[in-house]
């Protein structure tokens, strides 16, 4: 018998909820806003700093990190396509205004820092629309995405997905997408698998299962 999603997970679950942890949206209005319209380039620690002053729970430091990276971050195609130009360092990412997944999450691991909040990069897969648990998939690509911990507990979120998308010509577009913060697991590992089972969060782990992959 399947699982239910209900069942996959350690906490309570309401699938009236994409969330992890119970939030209501219209609270972030002002912080988002805000967030939104900080122009700060000259340093990892003074951007932090402004986008700090108007947030104070850690859930808001989080929101705020992850509202501005969203905004003002787009995929940058050239070095997808050439590894020499790659860097996961938070430093450049910000100056360039660009990176692919490994730099969005540096520049997030980085921010939650010095904002005092637990967060680390996890590796692993996504895949595309309409996989479901346990088949064979042909196609995969490797990815890495963040976990920030909240209230006792770890949390997912993928700041390069949330940020927009790039279409078949290889142009990327800012699209915010909400479901990419906190979400659920039962959720999460609809579209990633992380190397580490255990980063599912789930009660009960998922296989992947690559054709022609020893894992």
């Amino acid at each position: 018998m399947a699982l239910e999603k209900k069942d996959l997970y350690d906490y309570p679950w309401d699938e009236c909820n994409e969330k992890s942890i119970e939030i209501d949206l219209m609270q972030f209005e002002e912080l988002d806003a805000y967030a939104q319209k900080v122009n700060v380039k000259d340093s990892v620690e003074n951007l932090v700093s402004v986008l700090l002053q108007k947030a104070h729970s850690d859930l808001e430091k989080v929101r705020a990190i992850w509202m501005w990276i969203c905004h003002h971050i787009e995929y940058d195609m050239e070095a997808f396509y050439d590894e020499a130009k790659r860097t996961s360092e938070a430093a450049d990412v910000l100056q360039s205004g660009k990176g692919i997944c490994t730099g969005y999450c540096g520049l997030f691991e980085e921010m939650c820092s010095i904002a005092g909040i637990q967060c680390k990069t996890l590796s692993g897969y996504c895949i595309g629309y309409g996989y479901k648990a346990e088949q064979v998939i042909e196609e995969y690509n490797s990815h890495v995405w963040s976990t920030v911990h909240l209230d006792g507990r770890w949390h997912l979120l993928d700041s390069t997905w949330g940020s927009g998308s790039v279409d078949d010509k290889g142009n990327f577009t800012f699209r915010y997408s909400e479901f990419y913060f906190l979400t659920h697991p039962a959720l999460f590992i609809e579209d990633h698998f992380p190397d580490d089972p255990r980063w599912q969060l789930l009660k009960q782990t998922l296989r992947l299962n690559m054709d022609g992959c020893d894992s």
